[in-house]
Formats: C-alpha cells, structure tokens, sequence
C-alpha cells in the first residue's frame, strides 16, 4: 500500500513538473517595485507608447514606426529566463506566421542583469535567429507602463493600438502539452474586427528584476 502511495506522488510531482519549475524561476527572482505592481491597463485602454529604443540591429525603434499595422504583439521577455528560453522558438513562429497578415510582433527586455544587456541580447538574437524586433529598455519605463510582471508576458494592441489582449502566450511552458493558444486566438479575433473570446490570462515566467 505504502508503495503504490509512493508512486502515485511521484508520478504527480512529475505531471506538475513544469508548472512548477516556472515557478520556481519566479520565485527566485527579485520582487517588482511599487510602480510595477501598481500599474495595470485594461482591456480597450491605450497602449503606452515606446520611443527610440535601442534594438538588437542597434536601430532606434517607436510604437509609432508601425502605423500600418493592422495589430501589434508586444512581448516582454528577457535572456536568461528558462521559461522565456522555453517559449522562444514559438515566439519566432508566431512572428512568421502572421508577418504577412499585417501583424508586427515586438519583443521587449528590461532586465538590468548581464546576461540580459543589449551585447548579450545580440547574441541570442543571432544564436536564435530572430526576425522580429528585440528591443532593449534599460530605463525599464516601458516595463512599468505596460505593468509586465514576468518574462515571457504578451500584450496584444489592435488596430487603434488599444489593449485587446493581456496574458500568457499559451496554457503550457511544454508545448507538447499546449492545448490554448491564447495569443495566436486573440490576434485572430482582432484580424477579422472581433474582441477576443479570452482577453486575459494569467502569465507565468520569471519576475522581471524592476530596480
């Protein structure tokens, strides 16, 4: 009896693996500031506006660059994160899949640490091959204006560049085990003109380090 017990726990432990792994990585991290945990936009708001941030092409970059495009998803992410490595390759996709939909996908870091600074973002963007924009904010403002809490932590503006979704990217770090796809739904529902079923989901990531 003791044995089968046993076995059950660790079969569960390893079923919640990784959820909890996420949450660990946010544990560990360095707690937000006051002004980050107190900002919060809502759904239909106007999105704050980025300007002249640096990107990985050492490029000045502005919201306002991306006037034609029909929806614009911005995500807070950073290097170092396990769970921000664990969603890259589905944030490149998602960027080429919708590329030629008129929908622009922006990344954005405000980690301080070195492994996540703009020479380290550089790399990663090569390593990795990104063909979306990657930009840094060492100020952290824009972080604490979208109230971006984890990495990764996705904000979806639409047409008018208001806050049609805010969330995760998905249901699961693993993706063999994704059954939601909350941002790719979401910027379907503004492509056609519709408010998305699911405007909001809790993301889960590593604490972004606010200083």
């Amino acid at each position: 009896m003791k044995k089968k017990l046993l076995a059950t726990v660790v079969a569960a432990a390893f079923a919640a693996a990784p959820n909890a792994f996420a949450a660990d990585a946010a544990a560990t991290a360095a707690p937000e500031s006051e002004s980050a945990q107190s900002k919060s936009l809502a759904i239909g708001d106007a999105a704050p506006a980025w300007k002249e941030l640096t990107g990985v092409d050492d490029q000045r970059h502005s919201l306002a660059d991306l006037g034609k495009a029909k929806a614009v998803a911005v995500v807070f992410t950073c290097n170092h994160c396990p769970v921000a490595q664990a969603y890259e390759d589905r944030i490149i996709e998602l960027a080429a899949d919708y590329k030629g939909k008129g929908v622009e996908l922006v990344a954005i870091n405000v980690n301080n640490l070195e492994a996540d600074k703009l020479p380290a973002m550089k790399e990663r963007a090569e390593e990795k091959g990104f063909k979306f924009v990657y930009l840094y904010d060492p100020s952290q403002q824009i972080g604490r204006e979208y109230g971006a809490t984890v990495t990764p932590h996705a904000f979806l503006l639409d047409t008018k560049r208001h806050l049609a979704y805010v969330g995760a990217i998905d249901d699961s770090m693993n993706p063999e085990k994704v059954t939601q796809h909350y941002l790719r739904d979401a910027i379907d529902a503004v492509l056609i003109g519709s408010r998305p079923e699911t405007d909001s989901t809790k993301p889960i990531g590593c604490g972004i380090q606010y200083e």
